[in-house]
């Protein structure tokens, strides 16, 4: 923008009328949000979520409570009453209710409440911050310096984990992830805080013009590092959203220099790249399989490999859980239940989809088309108004400033929400409030809504305090989740330990009523618990724990369990009912089966338990555990013709086996 267009800035008014100075408590309120979900520590959780959910959850109480003492001059209520008066502020209400209402479908109550709490979490994260934002742009840019000034720390750890690697003091950096959670959300974090970067660059000027302009450059070269395909991709949308934006803009106000932001936009990207690829020719090993991969390869194969076709098989088993509940979905948070009765039908190991790739799809699933359409609703509310601002004639270029950047920074979240679940993390969603309460601030109230101001402002005196009971019960269950996920932590390294280092009343009486699934595993609580009680030979415990829960009805370990501890009291047709029903939840998982086949012959089924191995290694034809035991019971029927014939179709698909080869020789010698 040309310095004639530039907004009159309060450093600028500030010859004629001196600008109060900004509240130090909401500037350190302003800064906690930007700051908090990234440097809360893991605190020994299974999950970072929990903790960083958590202290986002406290600081919106404490937050709350202190806005509720201040006093917005413009209002008789404070400074929260206008946020319903925004169409954005009224859809993202409706969008939660509508979640409420998906509880009536929920398998899983738990769950469910779980994905409110973090849902309402952000919700008052935005309402407070959009309270702070309304009395002084200023903030905004301060938040904005922060922001940007975070993007330069991300982008420049990933800088020296690729020196460390091209000096080779590092095998490997994939797994730099700065002050994150892990690579992925570093990757998403550098992408999405692009937007603030580009707000000072396109709307400040001086040193800070300068300063966004640098911070664009090294979030490009980042990204480019990071090799992830997402963000490749999104930084093509944001090109061509971003140049279009200035050129339809410079040339609706007549520019002096239409084309010379757009050039310095495209030749930072393109010395980026140009930075990268010669970095990648030049100085990588040839070995690299990974980042030694050109960005155009990369982009090539998206949608072919695993992932990719991961991603596409979840999408489809999301259409499928939608036909059966168009309109109420399925209950907020379970997917990752429902979505086992697809996937663990073809499913060889316990590693499942526990998220969806793509919130859009999963938040339809779950909440049903109409929930669907009102989370959508929340993106095309504050892209549409950013279109008209950009395109209606004699719009000024401050008000142009301050829908730019919540949609902005909206689409690169939207990028990274198309292809993996920044709803569940904590440092995401705390981007999605700022930018969010940006577009509630400062788009103008609704006339359509006024009814329903009208009747928010003669009923705030109970709305108020009810929203604070509402905040202080979710940091009650968040700290229930947190806790639970800590105790999940210690039973995953128990079950990677030789000997448990801790006994079953530690778990019984320490895990919470909720979650009652894990967050990494989605199985039940229940089962981790009993886990325990089989190790110490209780049984019969193990029974009473197990047979009532209905907490997950797909998952296979509660059934595989009751049929071990069924076995070891002496009823074996109980234990032989729960190792059918394993078998029928996942048919392809090994350990199931090889329970089956085991109590199958125990009852003297020898031949039901041939069948079961035969379908078994006709879709799972790598497995030499299956092979040997089928040939097994060849042999324990006497049949050595059809033995030796397993073993020979064996050897064509693992020739090497040396399992199988030295079996094949015992049988034929």
């Amino acid at each position: 923008m040309t310095k004639k267009q530039q907004p009159q800035t309060a450093r600028s008014r500030s010859n004629k009328v001196t600008a109060p100075s900004l509240k130090i408590s909401y500037t350190v309120i302003l800064l906690a949000y930007a700051l908090i979900t990234i440097i809360t520590p893991n605190l020994e959780a299974n999950d970072a979520t929990g903790p960083k959910f958590l202290a986002l959850s406290i600081l919106n109480l404490l937050a709350f409570a202190f806005l509720l003492t201040q006093k917005d001059p413009k209002s008789e209520s404070g400074p929260f009453q206008t946020f319903f008066r925004k169409k954005i502020g009224f859809v993202y209400t409706l969008f939660l209710a509508f979640m409420l209402i998906s509880f009536t479908k929920a398998i899983n109550i738990p769950e469910a409440i779980l994905t409110f709490v973090k849902y309402f979490t952000v919700f008052i994260a935005v309402y407070n911050i959009s309270a702070i934002l309304q009395f002084d742009k200023r903030y905004l840019r301060l938040l904005s310096i922060v922001m940007v000034s975070v993007l330069l720390i991300d982008s420049f750890t990933v800088f020296y984990n690729v020196l460390l690697y091209l000096s080779k003091q590092i095998a490997s950096f994939h797994d730099v992830k700065s002050i994150y959670s892990n690579r992925n959300i570093l990757a998403a974090a550098i992408f999405i805080k692009i937007a603030f970067a580009l707000w000072l660059y396109t709307f400040e000027s001086g040193w800070l013009k300068k300063f966004g302009f640098f911070a664009l450059f090294c979030a490009f070269l980042a990204t480019f590092f990071m090799s992830a395909r997402t963000f490749y991709l999104g930084l093509i949308v944001l090109t061509v959203v971003y140049i279009t934006f200035l050129l339809i803009f410079n040339l609706r106000n007549k520019t002096t220099s239409p084309f010379k932001m757009p050039g310095y936009f495209l030749g930072a990207l393109v010395v980026a790249y140009l930075g990268f690829s010669a970095t990648q020719k030049y100085l990588y090993p040839k070995s690299d399989d990974l980042y030694g991969v050109s960005v155009t390869q990369r982009l090539s194969n998206m949608s072919s490999e695993t992932s990719g076709l991961r991603r596409l098989q979840a999408w489809k088993n999301s259409a499928e859980l939608l036909k059966h509940d168009p309109i109420l979905g399925i209950g907020a948070g379970n997917w990752k239940i429902r979505v086992l009765e697809y996937e663990n039908k073809t499913k060889t190991s316990n590693l499942c989809m526990v998220r969806n790739h793509n919130d859009f799809i999963q938040v339809t699933a779950e909440l049903g088309i109409i929930g669907g359409l009102l989370y959508l609703s929340i993106f095309i509310i504050i892209f549409l108004n950013f279109l008209f601002a950009t395109i209606k004639p004699n719009q000024s270029e401050e008000t142009v400033g301050n829908l730019f950047l919540p949609a902005i920074g909206l689409l690169c979240y939207s990028v990274d929400a198309f292809f993996n679940f920044p709803a569940e993390r904590p440092e995401m969603q705390s981007l999605f409030a700022i930018f969010l309460a940006v577009a509630i601030t400062y788009t103008f109230p609704e006339n359509l809504l006024n009814p329903l101001a009208s009747v928010l402002k003669r009923n705030i005196a109970r709305i108020l305090p009810a929203i604070f009971v509402l905040a202080l019960s979710t940091c009650y269950l968040l700290n229930l989740n947190f806790k639970s996920s800590r105790l999940q932590r210690i039973a995953e390294e128990d079950v990677l330990s030789t000997i448990p280092r801790h006994k079953s009343q530690e778990f019984i009486e320490g895990f919470p009523f909720i979650p009652n699934v894990t967050f990494n595993g989605i199985e039940p609580i229940a089962v981790t618990k009993s886990r325990y009680l089989l190790n110490e030979g209780n049984y019969q415990g193990a029974i009473d724990l197990l047979y009532p829960d209905k907490s997950n009805p797909y998952d296979g370990n509660r059934e595989f369990l009751l049929a071990i501890a069924y076995a070891k009291v002496g009823k074996k047709d109980s234990a032989l009912h729960y190792a059918n029903k394993a078998v029928q939840l996942k048919p392809y998982f090994y350990p199931n089966v090889s329970l089956l086949t085991k109590y199958l012959v125990e009852n003297s089924r020898e031949s039901e338990a041939i069948k079961l191995l035969k379908e078994y290694v006709l879709f799972e034809r790598y497995d030499s555990r299956a092979w040997l035991s089928l040939t097994n019971l060849f042999v324990m029927k006497g049949d050595s013709i059809n033995a030796v014939a397993t073993l020979n179709t064996a050897i064509k698909y693992l020739p090497n086996d040396p399992l199988i080869l030295k079996e094949k020789a015992k049988l034929t010698k």
